[in-house]
């Protein structure tokens, strides 16, 4: 019931994820749904690049991204925690002109 997956590497939130969404539809990503190293606040601060850019560079500590049913998403969210996996609700696919909303 995978949709969509999305290895996450240098550049990959902001070029990768859209690769992965169908036509007219775009994925929306909720700020603050998991935990950011502070490691890039440092960086941030002192680089004073943009939130986008930072989500761009750094990917702020997201390494890979599956895109589910909704109606599964927590029956995978749990399924991974059991495993060992660090996971996260951190976003959905909306309607909308393709891209990502940070």
């Amino acid at each position: 019931e995978i949709k969509g997956l999305s290895h996450i590497t240098g550049g990959g939130f902001i070029e990768n994820i859209p690769r992965m969404i169908p036509e007219g539809l775009r994925a929306r990503i909720f700020r603050g749904s998991w935990d950011i190293h502070p490691i890039f606040e440092d960086l941030k601060k002192l680089s004073g690049q943009d939130d986008r850019h930072m989500y761009n560079t750094f990917n702020m500590g997201i390494g890979m991204i599956m895109a589910v049913d909704v109606s599964i998403a927590n029956e995978v969210l749990s399924y991974l925690r059991l495993v060992g996996e660090s996971a996260f609700i951190i976003g959905e696919i909306v309607k909308g002109e393709a891209g990502i909303e940070l």
